[in-house]
């Protein structure tokens, strides 16, 4: 597998220490061990071959600025004595990623954000600011995936979070054992760190508050499009982990988890709409629901109360937030949201149609969603209502 992942963001956001970890879960195992030191090299100080040669490449804009402006630079990549620094900067865009790729090298290249603010007056600085940028753009676009890293939290978007399997046959076979290994280590890692899995950090506000955002999105864009009735069900299962960037079940978050059944619960006691919170697979995918809704639809409850790393931490969000919570195994909602891949899909009736938003992901979990229509029946001689289809 030879592939380049390409992360960016603002200064000083966190990028190198979420860096390592892309690396240990990318391409450690295909150095032969996972505990394989990882070269570093900074745009600011290292050559280019040392630069190009690393495992982790940061300040990649200040290697550009350094290729354009110092004779070190212009040695490297042959500037012309007659060339315009406009027509250096334009080519070094084509030839500084293109060396890049042609390589065929894997590894992490990390630049900062320099497109925003004030349009420099100098025109040194604007034409470093424009290669920096299509530098950034080219890689981009040949990169594996791309991630935006901001206090630290990185969200992927472009490509996969985890990666695909070795495209080397021999890689792939030789790497199997040694990335189930690492996996296993990550998560006893996880559990050390974070107590079982369960993730006790301190979330800065504004990440909450976006969440919170692209939750409150999501919900009512799904709703106007699923048409859904006062007194229906709306089941959502919900991963505070893949929210968070990190594999569904290592690392739940009672502050995510709660930030977004508030979000989802408001929105749904205002439409008259019943929430039904999905436990994770630990307690088979159970429910809770106020109990009103239990038995208005006589659902049977069962004994169990959910908790961080055995039902989640959306549904223990719900469980302590609902005025009488009742846990159910199984449900027939009209409605379903899954963030982070869940699988709400054996809580909906027949027959479930797909609803498509402009919201994509919430933090870096999938979203989908779906509807549920009454089946047709008659066939084509029969008339059916516009309204139910």
């Amino acid at each position: 597998m030879r592939k380049i992942l390409f992360l960016t963001g603002g200064i000083s956001q966190g990028k190198r220490g979420f860096a390592r970890k892309l690396w240990k879960i990318w391409f450690a195992e295909t150095k032969g061990t996972e505990t394989a030191a990882c070269r570093e090299a900074d745009g600011k100080t290292a050559s280019w071959e040392e630069f190009q040669q690393a495992d982790i490449a940061w300040n990649l804009q200040e290697m550009a600025r350094r290729i354009l402006l110092s004779k070190e630079g212009q040695a490297d990549f042959a500037a012309d004595k007659e060339e315009s620094l406009e027509a250096r900067a334009a080519r070094l865009a084509e030839e500084i990623p293109d060396r890049i790729i042609r390589s065929g090298c894997q590894k992490i290249f990390i630049a900062d954000e320099v497109g925003c603010g004030i349009v420099p007056m100098e025109r040194l600085e604007r034409e470093y600011r424009e290669l920096a940028g299509r530098t950034a753009c080219r890689i981009a676009a040949s990169a594996a995936a791309v991630w935006q890293v901001t206090a630290g939290i990185g969200r992927c978007i472009k490509g996969s979070a985890v990666p695909e399997k070795n495209e080397d046959a021999g890689i792939q076979e030789a790497g199997r054992q040694v990335k189930t290994e690492q996996m296993m280590k990550e998560e006893t890692d996880m559990e050390k760190e974070h107590g079982t899995g369960v993730n006790e950090a301190v979330i800065p506000e504004e990440i909450l508050t976006e969440i919170e955002m692209q939750t409150r999105q999501a919900a009512k864009e799904f709703l106007e499009a699923a048409r859904m009735k006062p007194g229906q069900i709306l089941v959502v299962g919900c991963s505070s982990s893949e929210i968070e960037n990190f594999r569904i079940g290592t690392c739940s978050s009672r502050l995510v988890g709660e930030r977004v059944y508030q979000t989802l619960s408001e929105i749904c006691r205002e439409k008259g709409i019943y929430l039904a919170a999905q436990c994770c697979e630990h307690l088979n995918r159970a429910l809770i629901l106020e109990e009103e809704a239990v038995r208005r639809y006589g659902y049977e409850p069962v004994n169990v109360v959910p908790q961080l790393k055995a039902g989640g931490s959306f549904a223990t969000a719900a469980y302590h937030a609902m005025e009488h919570p009742v846990a159910v195994e199984e449900i027939r909602a009209d409605g379903g949201m899954d963030i982070g891949d869940t699988l709400i899909g054996m809580h909906l009736k027949p027959v479930a149609v797909p609803v498509r938003i402009s919201v994509k992901r919430i933090g870096g979990a999938n979203v989908v969603c779906a509807r549920v229509r009454p089946k047709f029946i008659g066939g084509e001689r029969a008339g059916y209502d516009s309204e139910l289809a």
